[in-house]
């Protein structure tokens, strides 16, 4: 029987890592070990990590003292001993059939035995407004992909890959560039020939947090795209990304319209909010991928 690591990159994590780990251990089929890479945090992340360790035998906490997912990333599945690996952000909740439905598909005939090596879904912002409208247009995005099939590339913030597949792509990523890592392995996986499979029941919610920075600091990482495109040297694709770069700035600025006033835990919007700083939960993350953006 195949088992299962997952992996938990975590920087100043401590409102965010107990409601992910929660969601892990809830699963109905248990996940084999939960690895939680902290990142240099000045939080409570290692003490919330050291508090499930010790009442959790799965989980176990490891420190990658290189800033940034990259790195924190390729720690944990560096790290993991399942035959097959994933990657759950800190801020993201999956529900409580998402590894007993990835694990079914690498123990089918299209799993472990074919050239998919990875395995990833759609995915909600469950602190955003309008869950709803979330849905439809999710739905109408991966019309296409409605009953599953091959994508690009995985979706950062929860996927599966055979560890196998990892260790043959590990040290052809672009870790100390300011690429989007998800699509760095997505490109990766490709050029070793291997392919990436999209499940619509592999549902994850992440955070909005990212849509609260203001668009004008969004730029460095709207830019991680073409970055990427160009580190793999993909032509097709730096065109691409070039004539998405505009829309994509442009939707930043949308959505920073929207979701900066919106407080969740009232689930309202408070125009107000805009002239207040980002609360200290939500900022080291983002001034930490702002560092690598730059």
């Amino acid at each position: 029987m195949s088992t299962l690591s997952v992996a938990i990159p975590a920087y100043n994590e401590e409102t965010n890592l107990a409601d992910c780990l929660d969601k892990l251990l809830a699963q109905t089929r248990p996940i084999d070990e939960i690895i939680v890479v902290d990142n240099g945090s000045t939080d409570r992340t290692i003490e919330i990590a050291h508090e499930y360790s010790a009442r959790f035998r799965s989980v176990r906490l490891v420190q990658e003292s290189t800033r940034g997912i990259h790195h924190a990333r390729r720690r944990g599945l560096d790290c993991g001993t399942g035959e097959i690996l994933a990657k759950v952000d800190a801020d993201t909740r999956v529900p409580s059939d998402w590894a007993e439905n990835g694990m079914k598909f690498f123990t089918a005939d299209r799993g472990l035995d074919t050239d998919f090596a990875a395995l990833t879904g759609p995915f909600l912002l469950h602190d955003a407004p309008m869950m709803e409208r979330q849905k439809r247009l999710a739905e109408k995005s991966y019309r296409k992909l409605r009953n599953g099939g091959p994508i690009g590339s995985v979706h950062g913030p929860a996927y599966f890959i055979r560890r196998d597949a990892w260790r043959r792509i590990r040290s052809d990523l672009h870790d100390n560039e300011p690429v989007w890592e998800d699509l760095d392995i997505g490109l990766t996986l490709h050029e070793h020939g291997f392919r990436v499979y999209f499940d619509p029941c592999l549902l994850a919610e992440s955070s909005c947090r990212r849509m609260q920075y203001a668009p004008w600091r969004n730029i460095g990482y709207g830019l991680g795209g073409l970055r990427t495109a160009r580190a793999h040297r993909n032509r097709r694709m730096v065109v691409s990304m070039s004539v998405d770069l505009p829309i994509r700035l442009a939707t930043y600025a949308y959505f920073w319209l929207l979701f900066r006033p919106w407080d969740h835990e009232s689930r309202t919007w408070r125009p107000h909010r805009y002239l207040l700083p980002l609360d200290r939960t939500t900022r080291p993350q983002l001034l930490d991928e702002e560092r690598l953006a730059a």
